[in-house]
């Protein structure tokens, strides 16, 4: 069953998105899923759709929402940041946690690219079961990086750049610089699956190793898609991506 779903975060903004639950009755684990920079909770080639319907096949529940600026939620993507990011990550896990069929207890994060490095953020905080990253970077002053390699300046401001026909604040960039997704993954015990792809265009494979190095989880696993992009724009690579995250969360909630 999917459901259409909106919930206000921490700043009084309504945020929207959709619930993923299994066709079997009684309580289930759930997955909340984050999308990436200038994504949307459908993501490429509509693959945390596809994800989210596979969970509920193998009987798990699931949330991917946009965040605060992106898609159709409320706000203007140049003033959010990865600090209203993570703070819309724990709201929505703590809306998940209320909702009816979904076991409180047993929820993981799924997050690509800079939801990757949100989901490692906000792990340990929320007290997640377990973990999984896809094509996530390790160090987030790349942003930054990103930004001056493919940006503009806007005429007539010095507060904003664009980037892909989307307004990005020098402050999310500023911002980005103070936070350590692979502090993150150090202080998260639980278990951890990073997978990266092998021909990433934007991350190379020192990413993933980084977060394979740093993860304090006993129970860790680093994946490499081969021939990937950064997005897995294929279907045997998007299969593959989904398959493995599928049976971790199976495995770990």
């Amino acid at each position: 069953m999917e459901s259409l779903i909106e919930f206000t975060n921490r700043a009084g903004r309504r945020l929207r998105g959709m619930i993923h639950r299994p066709d079997a009755p009684g309580t289930a684990p759930g997955v909340v899923l984050l999308h990436g920079f200038t994504g949307d909770r459908m993501e490429s080639h509509w693959v945390f759709v596809k994800c989210s319907r596979a969970l509920a096949r193998a009987g798990m529940a699931s949330l991917r929402f946009d965040f605060f600026g992106s898609g159709e939620s409320e706000g203007e993507f140049a003033d959010a940041g990865v600090e209203t990011e993570m703070a819309d990550a724990e709201d929505a896990v703590a809306f998940f946690r209320e909702q009816a069929g979904v076991d409180p207890s047993r929820i993981g994060l799924l997050g690509l690219s800079l939801g990757g490095a949100v989901a490692a953020l906000v792990a340990e905080r929320v007290q997640a079961r377990a973990l999984v990253t896809w094509a996530a970077p390790s160090r987030l002053p790349h942003l930054r990086t990103l930004a001056e390699l493919f940006s503009k300046a806007l005429p007539g401001t010095t507060e904003y750049r664009e980037y892909a026909g989307h307004r990005v604040s020098l402050r999310f960039l500023e911002a980005a610089e103070r936070l350590d997704p692979l502090a993150g993954v150090a202080s998260f015990r639980r278990p951890t699956l990073v997978i990266h792809p092998e021909r990433d265009e934007y991350l190379p494979l020192s990413h993933p190793e980084d977060y394979f190095r740093s993860c304090a989880a006993d129970i860790r696993e680093k994946v490499i898609i081969a021939g990937a992009d950064h997005t897995f724009t294929s279907v045997a690579w998007e299969s593959e991506v989904i398959a493995r995250s599928v049976d971790w969360f199976r495995a770990h909630l």
